[in-house]
Order: C-alpha cells, then sequence, then structure tokens
C-alpha cells in the first residue's frame, strides 16, 4: 500500500497582530530549538500603551486601596467603595489584555524542529489570522495509509510491515500504532497510522512518499 511520512508534531503559525516583522532569526530549512525566538514583530506602540494601562491600573489600585481606607473609618458610602473596586478591576483587565497583546510580538518554538514554508520576510506586515510559517518536529515521524477497510479482520495494533521511501529507496521496519475511529463507507477504507522500529537518520524527511508491505498474521 502507498503511504506518506509525517512529523509527530506539526503546526502552522499564525499571529493576531497587524504589525511589521522585525526579524526572523531562522531561514526556511533551519533547525531551530525549543524556546528559541522564530520571529520577532516591531510593537514600539503596544509596548507603549501597556505601559500606559499598567500605570492606570496602577492609580486604580491606589484608589481602590484608599477607599478601603476611608471605609474602615466610615468615612465614605458603600457606592463609592464599589466604584472605585470595578475601577481597578476595569484597568487591571486592560492592562492584562495589552500584556498578553505584546507577548505575542515574540513566537518562540513550542518544540524543537525545522522551519517549512515561510511566507513572511522581515519589514513585512502580518496580515492577522494568515500563517506565518510551518513548523515540523525533528525526528520523530510516523507513516500514514490508506488500507482496505476488511483488512481489520487480521490487522492489529502492532502488525509489522516494511516501508520503502521512494525518495532515498531505503527499507525500514515499522509496527501499526492505530487505527483510525471510522471506516469510509464510500471506499471501505481506513487510515492507519504506523511508527518506524528504529529511531531514524535525517535522511527520511516529512512528505515523502513510499510503499508499505505488510505481514498478514492470523487468519
Amino acid at each position: 500500500m502507498r503511504g506518506v511520512v509525517r512529523a509527530l508534531r506539526d503546526a502552522n503559525i499564525a499571529t493576531e497582530l497587524n504589525a511589521r516583522v522585525l526579524r526572523i532569526p531562522f531561514r526556511e530549512g533551519s533547525f531551530f530549538a525549543r524556546g528559541d525566538v522564530l520571529l520577532e514583530f516591531d510593537c514600539a506602540k503596544q509596548r507603549a500603551e501597556a505601559r500606559s494601562t499598567e500605570a492606570e491600573a496602577e492609580a486604580a489600585r491606589i484608589a481602590h486601596e484608599n477607599a478601603q481606607e476611608l471605609d474602615r473609618r466610615r468615612a465614605i458610602g458603600r457606592f463609592d467603595l464599589q466604584t472605585a473596586k470595578a475601577n481597578w478591576d476595569k484597568a487591571r483587565g486592560a492592562a492584562d489584555a495589552l500584556l498578553a497583546r505584546v507577548r505575542e510580538c515574540t513566537i518562540v518554538a513550542p518544540f524543537a524542529g525545522r522551519l517549512v514554508d515561510v511566507r513572511i520576510r522581515d519589514h513585512e506586515i502580518a496580515t492577522p489570522g494568515q500563517p506565518l510559517f510551518r513548523l515540523v518536529g525533528d525526528g520523530e515521524l510516523e507513516i500514514d495509509l490508506i488500507v482496505p477497510s476488511p483488512w481489520l479482520v487480521w490487522l492489529r495494533e502492532g502488525a509489522p510491515l516494511s516501508a520503502r521511501i521512494d525518495e532515498t529507496g531505503r527499507t525500514y521496519a515499522a509496527r501499526v500504532s492505530r487505527t483510525a475511529a471510522a471506516v469510509d463507507p464510500v471506499s471501505q477504507t481506513i487510515k492507519i497510522t504506523a511508527a518506524f522500529a528504529e529511531p531514524l537518520s535525517g535522511a527520511v524527511l516529512p512528505g515523502m512518499s513510499l510503499d508499505a508491505i505488510f505481514e498478514r498474521v492470523g487468519n
């Protein structure tokens, strides 16, 4: 059966910011480690707004503490105390929202891997919701295959198979790791996933095609 190699970890990265790209430290195909900075936006305006809202939140906090002190002295009404508390909550919420947006100005790698399909360059303006690039995990690969559903009579988790990679001509041992939750009733096929039996070298990449030969077990 025909199959394709895919990365266990594979993610398209987008942003909600409408901001100019300051720098992309890595280029397409580059390796990166978990926690590496993959992209930085020019967020001078957002950081200035965050500092302003933090100052407003601090002022609201002080006003609320002052209102609490006056309340203990019975020198303020309950409505004024509740208003001070509400103003503080509102200012704190606005500050937290802007700080969260500032954190989006730096995109950090969630796992180790390689940069693929880069769709933006330095100094370009990002479009909210549009993918910036794709990340594929380093070294953790699986095989996706579509097989006839009648094979489920004998095809079980752990069933062995041989995977011959088209691009390299090399053959690797693998085993079925799981099957899909449903059969396609039209084609009477089902998707299965296999795991390579041994760690792979960098010669096998996501997207490579292969021929899979199964060893029928049982009936």
